[in-house]
């Protein structure tokens, strides 16, 4: 085999942001993986079929109506068969690159954006957002301006992002928090906790009798600086999820509220658990949400669709664009909510048990299991 070009998630990341187009991203798993989960501007070549029946002829046929011009990231599931084609293709004079660890790789990519604000009592702080672009999680450190003291709120297990972004900015970490117990990906809430010796809070409701954690609503004195923490159980998502309110305008709801839509109730529950879950859905919408001040933005756990960078709306667009909060009726919602729910997220049920749990997960082990979109959102 020649020696092949190599090129890592980051840098393919990178090409997309500057809209460089003397690249083609390539991607060659089968037609319905693709459908599935894809990076936006590839285009697939299903030629795993004839890699894994060692048909290099067909592979090629089918890789031959490619732009010889353009320099080409051929994209696999983990990296691996994608290598083949890369060789195909350099036998075929093309400029190929292999991206370093597939869709796998992909899936453990960042972006950070930097929001400065400003409380309604004039205390500056910064909302550091962390959007896990593969998968479509989001996760936050905020910070007092002054004190330097920071909240770590819905880490994944990529810990190391927040452990260099705090040592970076010489924060001083207080709290770390999961607004609920995720299913779609592992929590970095206990290695955290772990490593910076700094207390993981979350609800008890949603966590396994006997793990060790700080209980949320136990601590209703939360501050970073001055900047009170005001606490909210926001149940429906999951019966444990609650929303943190900072300096009475940045609200980070986990997924009760997408920007697309609300959190699905269904997770880990039968039909009548689901319905109970939509219903709490409602009747959290109904007396919190709706209730809030337009101006107040919303920093959500995942996102589906929307482009806009970084991800966060306000009340009021969120009342404009989010179908599930403009239906008035409760049997109304609850339908509305409890049909045409997507598929469940990958390895749903093993993730959310570890969380539950508080285990520290390997990061191999993790990494394996989190591959694939998020499916948090109910529509």
């Amino acid at each position: 085999m020649n020696s092949l070009n190599f090129i890592s998630p980051q840098d393919v990341k990178d090409i997309i942001n500057r809209k460089d187009d003397n690249y083609m991203l390539i991607d060659i798993r089968d037609e319905y993986e693709f459908n599935d989960w894809n990076i936006k501007g590839s285009v697939n070549v299903p030629i795993n079929k004839y890699i894994a029946s060692g048909e290099a002829d067909e592979a090629k046929s089918a890789l031959s109506s490619l732009n010889l011009n353009k320099k080409l990231i051929i994209i696999c599931m983990r990296g691996t068969n994608s290598q083949l084609a890369a060789s195909l293709l350099d036998e075929m004079r093309y400029d190929a690159y292999v991206m370093t660890k597939g869709m796998q790789g992909w899936n453990e990519n960042f972006d950070i954006h930097e929001i400065p604000l400003k409380s309604a009592k004039n205390k500056q702080f910064t909302v550091v957002q962390f959007i896990r672009i593969g998968k479509g999680c989001l996760s936050y450190i905020v910070f007092d301006e002054y004190s330097k003291e920071s909240a770590i709120i819905d880490p994944s297990i990529f810990i190391e992002e927040y452990i260099n972004y705090i040592n970076e900015h010489n924060l001083k970490p207080k709290y770390i928090i999961d607004t609920h117990a995720h299913a779609d990906h592992f929590s970095g809430g206990k290695a955290l906790e772990k490593t910076l010796n700094v207390g993981y809070y979350v609800n008890k409701n949603d966590m396994d009798k006997g793990v060790k954690i700080n209980n949320i609503n136990d601590n209703s004195d939360m501050r970073l600086g001055n900047m009170q923490i005001a606490l909210h159980n926001t149940p429906g998502h999951t019966d444990g999820s609650f929303s943190l309110l900072i300096g009475d305008m940045a609200l980070f709801c986990g997924d009760l509220l997408l920007p697309e839509s609300v959190g699905r109730p269904d997770l880990a529950r039968n039909q009548q658990e689901t319905i109970k879950g939509a219903e709490k859905l409602y009747n959290t919408i109904n007396s919190f949400i709706l209730k809030l001040d337009n101006e107040i933005l919303v920093f959500p756990a995942h996102y589906t669709s929307i482009e806009k960078r970084p991800v966060t709306l306000t009340i009021e667009e969120l009342k404009k664009y989010n179908d599930s909060l403009t239906i008035s009726g409760k049997q109304e919602f609850i339908g509305f909510i409890t049909s045409k729910m997507p598929k469940t997220p990958p390895n749903f049920q093993t993730i959310k048990k570890f969380n539950k749990s508080g285990t520290i997960i390997p990061l191999d082990y993790a990494e394996d299991l989190e591959i694939g979109p998020n499916r948090c959102s109910s529509r």
